[in-house]
């Protein structure tokens, strides 16, 4: 009699903790959906997030084999490990890369290193002084990743998004098809990508009244940086958006101007070389590749999940340009979610709140602008201008980062609204774990090894690369005045936020 007493009574207790259990999941459940629940589980985000960037760490050290990067192939043996070698060699030799005789790598007639817009000059490069290119490609992608996940927490922050709606968007960002397989192939210039978060909330700050001279700063020194990164192109991009809202909001244009006349100054050690090898050779012509073949194939590009063995030109779309300047790919709930939240919703709220969706315009400009020859058309063909986008299907990138970014705050607008229940979320957790397995997936099929194997060999040998530097009076010159005019930007542009800080600290406080 004891024992059955005994034994009813373990089970019992045994099925109240199963109950409890049941239910610790089921609110951490909940916390993940809402940010006012997620408060009452203060340990969650930090287990959370910390998980998820360490999953996204290891993901891109299995993508770049762990710095053990195989060269001979495609934009690696062409022309970035030849570039970032120079680099390595000469401050192992305690000086910088003026001149490189490899003029293969630099793609132009001139050996003067900074006279190419796109080449790397960012702080990181001096980690080259301990780092074979390998493992410094790897370290450098991480840091970058790291910054590109700060701004998309500051995002999180200011728009309240829940662990699931951040997730979905830290996913959505690190691994979509665009910055995937360019860095497969080797374009390292492309770590300007990761400056795209910040460029957005910059411009969300702006959109919501920001006027000061801390906002003209900063986003006067993060074109600058995204220029050092070697990410002219991605400058292009952000300075048609700015060029766009100004056109579009007038009363946002003397913020804008004023940030692009301080980036300009601020890069003019890399403007100024680039303006002085140029300035002869402008000619009538330019040599034009083009972009998208049309509107249905870019829609495309957001559902196929390519390999690399069927990159090559004309397999997939009738071009002679291969898929990787094509591939956009975030799979079909990628797609939901930017459609239904970064369009429908969005759309919803605006009209609702009698709002102009601002951004709008420049995201269908950038999409206009990359289909077939529309960039040569509407700057009708001067060959300076059109010079600056040879590849205009890569001009979705920033399009795509604005368009997800806007996504994931509509969904959270849209989802804090919506009457809670256990079913829809159970589907959205099914969405979330497809939506990973789709993007990891796209994303180990063009890891650095399976991209080599799949694109041939082109032999490169980088102990043979080596800077040549030379005397020239006219290089150094220009180079000279660019940096003076920079760092009396910097001076003028730290001053002036000071000044501007002060005072607002001394109104606050007299207010108290």
């Amino acid at each position: 009699m004891e024992r059955k007493v005994f034994s009813s009574g373990y089970r019992s207790m045994l099925i109240n903790k199963l109950k409890q259990i049941g239910l610790n999941i089921h609110q951490i459940l909940w916390a993940a959906f809402s940010p006012e629940d997620e408060k009452e589980h203060p340990w969650l985000p930090i287990i959370w997030i910390g998980s998820l960037i360490l999953a996204g760490a290891i993901l891109w050290g299995i993508f770049f084999n762990w710095g053990n990067i195989p060269f001979d192939y495609m934009d690696w043996a062409e022309i970035w490990a030849a570039r970032m070698q120079a680099w390595r060699d000469a401050l192992l030799n305690n000086t910088i890369p003026f001149h490189l005789s490899d003029v293969a790598a630099m793609r132009t007639e001139s050996d003067r290193y900074f006279a190419v817009a796109d080449m790397v000059s960012s702080p990181q490069v001096l980690l080259l002084r301990w780092l074979e290119v390998g493992p410094y490609t790897l370290v450098n992608n991480l840091l970058l990743y790291g910054i590109a996940t700060y701004f998309l927490l500051r995002i999180r922050k200011k728009y309240n998004l829940s662990l699931f709606a951040f997730t979905s968007l830290f996913l959505l960002f690190h691994f979509n098809g665009f910055i995937v397989t360019h860095l497969s192939i080797g374009q390292l210039s492309w770590g300007g990508y990761y400056l795209f978060p910040a460029f957005v909330l910059f411009v969300l700050e702006l959109l919501d009244g920001d006027r000061s001279w801390i906002w003209v700063a900063k986003m006067s020194f993060l074109l600058f940086f995204i220029f050092m990164q070697g990410s002219f192109h991605h400058l292009v991009w952000s300075s048609i958006v700015l060029g766009i809202i100004a056109l579009t909001r007038w009363r946002y244009a003397s913020q804008i101007l004023k940030a692009g006349v301080f980036a300009f100054l601020l890069s003019t050690p890399r403007i100024l070389p680039v303006f002085f090898e140029m300035g002869p050779k402008i000619s009538g012509g330019h040599d034009f590749l083009g972009g998208y073949p049309s509107l249905r194939n870019l829609l495309q590009a957001l559902t196929y999940n390519s390999t690399p063995d069927n990159a090559w030109p004309g397999i997939v779309f009738d071009s002679r340009l291969g898929y990787w300047e094509f591939d956009i790919s975030i799979g079909w709930v990628g797609l939901i979610v930017l459609f239904g939240f970064g369009g429908l919703a969005m759309a919803f709220w605006h009209y609702r709140e009698r709002k102009f969706p601002v951004l709008v315009v420049p995201v269908l400009a950038l999409v206009f602008l990359s289909i077939s020859d529309n960039f040569l058309k509407a700057l009708f063909y001067n060959p300076v201008l059109v010079s600056s986008e040879r590849v205009t299907s890569r001009m979705i990138g920033l399009a795509l980062v604005i368009g997800l970014i806007l996504s994931a705050i509509y969904y959270q607008k849209t989802m804090d609204r919506v009457r809670k229940s256990t079913v829809l979320q159970l589907a959205q957790v099914v969405f979330l774990l497809v939506l990973a397995k789709d993007l990891v997936l796209h994303t180990l099929r063009w890891s650095v090894a399976n991209a080599y194997h799949a694109l041939g060999v082109t032999r490169r040998d980088l102990s043979l690369v080596h800077v040549s530097n030379h005397p020239d009076p006219d290089y150094f010159l220009v180079l000279g005045v660019g940096a003076l005019v920079s760092i009396l930007t910097m001076v003028f542009l730290i001053w002036i936020v000071r000044r501007e800080s002060a005072v607002i600290k001394s109104e606050k406080t007299a207010e108290m």
